[in-house]
């Protein structure tokens, strides 16, 4: 794995370079202080869309397998995954390419709630979604952590459990399975970590895209089947199932 501190050398030998080659909007290309993009260009990527869910009585009734509506209280939404967040997230992902990582952490700041400690009060652990050891491996970091650990791992009484989950299942990817396929994909892929007391709790767990909450609701179920009381999703960015219809 690469070393925390090589990467994050990256981000710096950016900056650097921004003494010399200003840091410009990766749209327009005006002149940025922070971030990917400027705040013109991030009112169309920007959808801070929040839904509180509500489950299927079916589900309710033990006839049905789980969505993300029957074991998610609520889900945040921060971006459209579109344009220049997904060609910066693709990057990440695919070219791990990590000096990308603190400019999409500084745009999910721009985008969470302005009282953030007031807003995380009222959850009692924050965690992420973890990545697959063998994707850790390749890319050299975990995605999800490093883009919000940083932005929750701020103390008051919501505490960030860097190690709430582990997978212990590999998984294939999911961006070409249908709904049922990703959930079954999914099932049983992720634990509890042991030392970790989750009865009771509510729980704000982070992924850095949301296409049909599988992921989340799988990493979700697992929570409440060890006690949890509520468990809150944030994402960074949406595909677009879950705003296209609303423009």
């Amino acid at each position: 794995m690469k070393p925390h501190w090589l990467w994050e050398a990256d981000y710096y030998l950016r900056l650097l370079k921004e003494l010399v080659f200003v840091r410009r909007c990766a749209v327009c290309r005006q002149t940025i202080d922070t971030g990917l993009v400027c705040a013109a260009c991030r009112k169309h990527y920007l959808l801070r869309r929040v839904w509180r869910c509500q489950p299927r009585e079916e589900y309710l009734a033990g006839q049905a397998a789980p969505l993300p509506e029957d074991v998610l209280s609520s889900v945040m939404l921060l971006y459209k995954y579109d344009g220049a967040i997904k060609e910066a997230l693709q990057q990440i992902k695919f070219a791990a390419d990590a000096s990308l990582l603190p400019l999409l952490r500084e745009e999910a700041e721009a985008a969470l709630p302005a009282a953030k400690l007031r807003w995380l009060s009222q959850y009692d652990l924050a965690a992420c979604v973890p990545t697959s050891p063998e994707r850790r491996e390749r890319r050299g970091f975990d995605v999800p952590q490093e883009l919000f650990a940083p932005l929750l791992a701020v103390g008051g009484s919501c505490l960030y459990c860097g190690d709430l989950l582990r997978r212990v299942r590999r998984t294939a990817p999911l961006f070409e399975l249908q709904p049922l396929e990703r959930r079954q994909e999914l099932a049983g892929c992720f634990s509890l970590n042991g030392g970790v007391d989750v009865r009771g709790k509510h729980i704000l767990l982070c992924d850095d895209i949301y296409t049909t909450g599988s992921t989340l609701a799988e990493a979700a179920r697992v929570l409440l089947a060890a006690g949890a009381r509520e468990v809150h999703a944030l994402a960074l960015a949406a595909a677009a199932d879950n705003w296209e219809s609303e423009e």
